[in-house]
């Protein structure tokens, strides 16, 4: 048995995470990923047990990647206020960096497929825990209104990747409308009044 290389394995997730790109979840076989990779489809096998398998692991890279970079950004700041306002940069910024992967990782969560891929329902989404435990010290502290934290994060990361996709397609500028006024409106609803 052949012993796996790391740079083998991720050349294989960069090939899937573009074809995914190009052909959608569904249209994803090992063939064309073999062909993409410029592999052999046994050499995949080596890897992954099947196609299912290596569309688990791909989304959970990707999912990882985004979890990890946000994960240390929110750790630079202290307050719950900070931090939810750092978070919400570090998306826009992953969003402008890495369009790629944030759209791969929208196509297995816009995919009934995501199901079939036995991964856990707390996995099937952007809720990351990192946050969700920001917005819950922010809550018992008396920072933020008492607004369910999921429904928090929902709403942070639909602002932030809508602005994101704006920019990108030139149809909001950041110069006339920058970050800092969805950051305000955010500070607005989710922090309480005193």
């Amino acid at each position: 048995m052949r012993k796996r290389d790391e740079k083998k394995y991720t050349q294989i997730i960069d090939s899937v995470t573009e074809l995914i790109l190009e052909v959608g979840l569904s249209g994803v076989t090992i063939a064309k990923i073999a062909t993409k990779a410029n592999l052999y489809p046994s050499t995949i096998y080596i890897y992954f047990a099947d196609k299912e398998d290596l569309l688990r692991q791909v989304f959970r890279y990707q999912r990882h990647n985004l979890q990890q970079y946000l994960g240390e950004k929110i750790g630079l700041v202290s307050t719950p206020a900070q931090q939810v306002q750092i978070y919400m940069r570090a998306l826009y910024q992953f969003a402008q960096d890495q369009p790629r992967q944030l759209a791969t990782l929208q196509q297995f969560l816009d995919s009934p497929l995501l199901d079939q891929l036995a991964i856990p329902p707390v996995e099937q989404n952007l809720i990351f825990p990192e946050l969700q435990t920001v917005i819950e010290q922010g809550q018992t502290a008396d920072i933020f209104r008492p607004i369910p934290a999921t429904l928090v994060i929902l709403l942070i990361n639909s602002d932030v990747l809508q602005y994101a996709h704006a920019v990108r397609k030139q149809l909001v500028d950041p110069v006339v409308q920058p970050l800092e006024q969805l950051l305000e409106l955010t500070a607005t609803w989710l922090n309480k009044t005193k």
